[in-house]
């Protein structure tokens, strides 16, 4: 028997002798007397009871009240959001280009997409109402033109032609040029004083901008242009930067080798499909089948832009001598590609198909007319040059 029971049996026969002897009258500790009676010794580690293996539920917690019992303080709570006085998303170039967040120019090499941007940068300096057809609302007038594949003396020459053909032999207001700050180098080394990331920075910081462009993409980001995490990255902070500052940012970017030959889509573009998918607008500027002097303007994403809107490519002449682009109408996205098939008699047909559409004629009736002329035509090519002709009308 182990010391600890022995003592614990010597307690138990010690109190069972007291409580015989008659001495105990009431409750209180003095009846003991002199007895000692020791505690029985316990185990350090007793046992859990099996009370306390059952979770005790607790009180469900009191909402405070005040502003701490909802988002009523922050400043993007729904509510807040609700009371902005906005019927539809701000736009800088209506309906294409809002006035905040990341869009892209895309397209092929000749097409003229730096020649594009530059007659779009000068329309928001110069606080003209509108652009190949589409309506400006220019807040500061400023744009930072971000130039990699230029140097001044070849913008110097491009924008001197530029203005002589938009403004001709009329006063050119031309301190609005001071809206426009070109940038021609520039890097992405964190210690340059030629970092891009400080320059945008230190200049929003002093001076507002409706629009930032980036000429061009693959020039500033020197990451591997395949791989959908370092592309978003990057194009993330363009992303918080524009709404931070409140301006636009607009990247020209290419699209991949012999896609020129299909149809504008924003599969198109080249390398990780993180660049498109940041996007938040897409438009492809692409030559015209069998027309060396027009493009055509496709919008292949637009988050806030109508499917009837998109539909459309804007159909644009391309004036070498003067370096502008000039609205001709609009044509469907869907029978560009049909255009470049091309009857060998086009300019002899073309008049009679002007005429007789003039009239109202169908297709079928048209294209008896011109076989009943000696001309192997079907109704699809009568078709595509209807289109085209329509395109060269007004919107």
């Amino acid at each position: 028997m182990s010391t600890e029971d022995k003592n614990n049996l010597d307690a138990a026969n010690k109190l069972f002798e007291f409580l015989n002897s008659g001495k105990l009258t009431s409750s209180s500790h003095e009846d003991y007397g002199d007895v000692n009676i020791p505690k029985p010794t316990t185990s350090a580690k007793s046992p859990k009871s099996e009370t306390s293996k059952v979770p005790v539920k607790k009180p469900p917690k009191v909402k405070s009240s005040g502003d701490t019992s909802s988002f009523i303080d922050d400043k993007y709570s729904g509510f807040k959001l609700f009371q902005l006085e906005f019927e539809e998303l701000p736009k800088l170039l209506d309906p294409i280009f809002p006035k905040v967040g990341v869009v892209s120019l895309v397209g092929s090499s000749d097409t003229g997409k730096s020649t594009f941007l530059r007659q779009l940068a000068l329309s928001i300096a110069f606080n003209l109402d509108s652009f190949l057809g589409y309506k400006l609302d220019a807040n500061t007038q400023n744009v930072i033109y971000i130039s990699t594949e230029d140097d001044p003396a070849s913008t110097s020459v491009s924008l001197k032609k530029q203005i002589k053909g938009m403004f001709g032999d009329n006063n050119v207001p031309i301190k609005d040029l001071n809206h426009i700050k070109f940038v021609f180098d520039i890097d992405t080394s964190e210690d340059s004083n030629k970092n891009i990331f400080k320059i945008l920075e230190n200049d929003l910081a002093v001076v507002g901008a409706d629009l930032v462009i980036i000429d061009a993409f693959t020039d500033i980001f020197s990451g591997d242009l395949n791989s959908s995490t370092k592309v978003r990255e990057f194009l993330n902070w363009f992303s918080n930067f524009s709404k931070n500052n409140n301006c636009l940012v607009l990247f020209l970017h290419h699209i991949g080798k012999r896609t020129d030959k299909f149809t504008a889509s924003k599969d198109n573009v080249l390398g990780s499909q993180a660049f498109e998918a940041k996007m938040r607008v897409l438009v492809e500027l692409k030559h015209y089948p069998n027309d060396d002097s027009k493009r055509t303007l496709t919008i292949t994403k637009g988050n806030y832009i109508s499917s009837q809107i998109k539909k459309y490519s804007k159909v644009l002449k391309f004036d070498e001598e003067k370096l502008l682009f000039f609205n001709e109408g609009q044509i469907l996205s869907s029978s560009i590609a049909t255009l470049g098939k091309t009857y060998s008699k086009k300019e002899e047909v073309l008049p009679i198909i002007r005429k007789l559409h003039s009239e109202k004629k169908s297709v079928r009736e048209i294209e008896s007319t011109l076989k009943s002329k000696g001309h192997t035509i079907g109704k699809s090519t009568v078709s595509n040059y209807i289109n085209e002709i329509k395109s060269k009308l007004p919107s």
